[in-house]
């Protein structure tokens, strides 16, 4: 029953998110005060809280975390590239469809996931995994768009992203605080579990938001050719990896759930962005989304 329970509770805020944006015609500016608050304030207190807990196993495995976070993404990239060698494919789409294989939701489906079905122990795991790939999008985003469309890349804005990213700046200030042996006053845990119950539900509405406001149909083949390397063909190798890596379970299972998830919402604003075939890369987003949804029952199968 409690299962049955966290199920629904992962659901509705989709379907009310999702809703939202249907029936309400600024949704679209809603979403983006959310996703600030998330991201700016939210988040970076649930990583700072779960750093100062973490065991000390995750922090031994950083270097590994990121190496796997690296490999997650490349692997999407190099595998759509092989695929460009068989089809005739103009350049726009092809750099669309390179991002959505290549970067996938990092934060706000991960992060209800893992409280739900892995725990908090497992968001120190998505703070070293997120920095890495926000330094990824903020560097080999742009340079792909930019090669597939002929726009020149503005590198000191991606700079200035990558080193303002809220959940990075975050880590480094959890790692001085580690350095002086702080720990998080009792006064503080109510608001902070709080703070984790309310991430977890908002940016599950946040999901639905994006699946509403980003629904399109646009070369389905293409879209969905895709997702089958970012779902499927990536996460069949990761775990792979992951079996001989020899990392504890916790990290292990967060970064096989990373390795599971569909394309991120940033990848439309990055295809637009650049003129690229965004229509497609929605379509990605979107349909690789509402794939996740029918298996997440699962997840109590392989995160027991």
């Amino acid at each position: 029953m409690d299962f049955t329970i966290k199920l629904t509770l992962f659901y509705i805020p989709i379907l009310i998110g999702y809703l939202f944006v249907k029936l309400y015609q600024k949704a679209e500016s809603i979403n983006k005060i959310l996703t600030k608050i998330l991201l700016n304030i939210m988040l970076p207190i649930l990583v700072l809280q779960t750093l100062l807990t973490a065991p000390t196993s995750t922090v031994l495995e950083v270097p590994a975390i990121i190496s796997i976070t690296l490999l997650i993404h490349i692997l999407g990239i190099g595998f759509m590239l092989i695929r460009f060698r068989t089809t005739e494919t103009p350049n726009p789409k092809k750099g669309a469809l390179l991002l959505c294989a290549g970067f996938n939701n990092g934060i706000f489906l991960p992060v209800p996931l893992i409280l739900m079905f892995i725990g908090d122990a497992g968001i120190a795991v998505v703070a070293f995994f997120s920095i890495t790939q926000m330094t990824l999008i903020t560097t080999l985003g742009p340079l792909i768009a930019a090669h597939f469309s002929g726009n020149e890349v503005k590198w000191q804005e991606q700079v200035k992203k990558a080193i303002t990213f809220p959940p990075f700046l975050t880590v480094l200030l959890g790692i001085v605080l580690l350095a002086f042996s702080v720990s998080i006053p009792l006064v503080f845990e109510p608001l902070l579990f709080w703070n984790g119950q309310i991430t977890t539900y908002l940016s599950l509405f946040v999901v639905g938001i994006g699946v509403g406001s980003k629904f399109l149909l646009s070369d389905l083949r293409a879209a969905v050719e895709a997702i089958g390397i970012r779902q499927l063909i990536v996460p069949f190798f990761i775990a792979l990896v992951l079996f001989f890596a020899g990392l504890s379970e916790v990290t292990t299972q967060v970064l096989l759930l990373q390795a599971m998830m569909p394309p991120a919402v940033i990848t439309v604003i990055l295809a637009a962005g650049f003129d690229l075939d965004h229509e497609t890369a929605a379509t990605a987003v979107t349909i690789g989304t509402l794939l996740l949804l029918p298996v997440i029952p699962f997840f109590a199968v392989i995160f027991p």
